[in-house]
């Protein structure tokens, strides 16, 4: 265990097969103590153990990152309760691909003010769940400079919650295909 004060600059795991962290996997959710994190890095399967990982209720973070190449290296995370992963504060935030449908599950700070938020995807299934979730359900807090949705990501903006002071520079909504945005284009004014 980490001391309770502890701040690390960069944290980054990457497992290529899931027997490697089997031990972590087992344990209890929110039980590994990593404190305060600026940079927060996880690749292929170690992506799994989001979950059990417990930041500090005060946590900023610069960056977060996750890497993988298929839905099966986020399947334990997909099945966890909504906004059931804290991340604190994160200045940076994209998700492309699969990832996309972990935003849900994210938890971020009610003082949240994030720098650059980025969604993309070319799945209409990597937003499934999301699209499910009702509008205005996912906190964001401020995005201060962009907030850009690519593709099927576009059909979220419905979706997330940006604080009532918020004044975003640049909003940035590309969708190559009208199915991209049904949703939005379905949605009643001011919804």
């Amino acid at each position: 265990r980490l001391h309770e004060d502890s701040e690390i600059e960069e944290f980054y795991l990457c497992v290529w097969q899931r027997e490697h962290i089997s031990e972590i996997l087992v344990k209890k959710d929110r039980t590994i103590w990593l404190g305060k994190v600026k940079s927060l890095s996880l690749d292929f399967y170690a992506i799994s153990i989001l979950p059990k990982l417990k930041l500090h209720e005060d946590n900023v973070m610069e960056e977060f990152d996750l890497y993988v190449w298929g839905r099966e290296h986020i399947s334990e995370i997909l099945v966890k309760k909504d906004n059931s992963i804290w991340l604190g504060k994160v200045k940076s935030l994209r998700l492309g691909g699969c990832k996309v449908n972990l935003l849900p599950k994210l938890r971020l700070h009610e003082d949240s003010e994030i720098e650059e938020f980025y969604l993309s995807t070319e799945s209409g299934g990597d937003v499934s769940g999301i699209l499910g979730a009702g509008n205005s359900s996912i906190w964001l807090g401020k995005v201060k400079k962009s907030l850009k949705l690519y593709g099927y990501a576009a059909s979220t903006l419905p979706k997330l919650k940006l604080h009532e002071d918020n004044e975003t520079e640049e909003l940035w909504l590309d969708a190559k295909k009208e199915e991209c945005v049904s949703s939005i284009l379905s949605a009643g004014d001011r919804s």
